[in-house]
């Protein structure tokens, strides 16, 4: 009978540690790396508070985006949410341009659009 660690017995076990060992390194590396780009955006979004506010605007960003962005945890990238902001605010822009669009539009060609 082999004991518990006999050579026979320690190759699953040693192959089941080192599997661990990588997959929990992996952990901690892409962790670093995210924690390391989400630094290195707030840095850059931070210095998107000196942009006067008309820039901003054309960005699709007000200075109250920025800061709230910024207000977020530490480990958060703030360049995510920023750029969903811009996204959401072209989006919406864009719609009330085609809602006033269509309500220029003379009645009688509205109806004759809408059979």
């Amino acid at each position: 009978m082999a004991s518990p660690m006999s050579p026979s017995m320690s190759h699953p076990i040693v192959s089941v540690l080192v599997r661990t060992v990588a997959a929990n390194l992996n952990a901690i590396v892409a962790f670093a790396r995210a924690t390391w780009k989400a630094r290195r955006h707030r840095r850059e979004v931070t210095r998107l508070l000196a942009f006067e506010d008309h820039v901003l605007a054309d960005i699709g960003l007000t200075r109250g985006d920025v800061a709230a962005c910024l207000a977020s945890s530490p480990l958060e990238d703030p360049s995510t949410r920023l750029r969903i902001l811009a996204v959401e605010r072209r989006a919406g822009r864009r719609a009330q341009a085609l809602e006033h669009a269509a309500r220029s539009v003379p009645t009688s060609i509205r109806s004759r659009l809408s059979v």
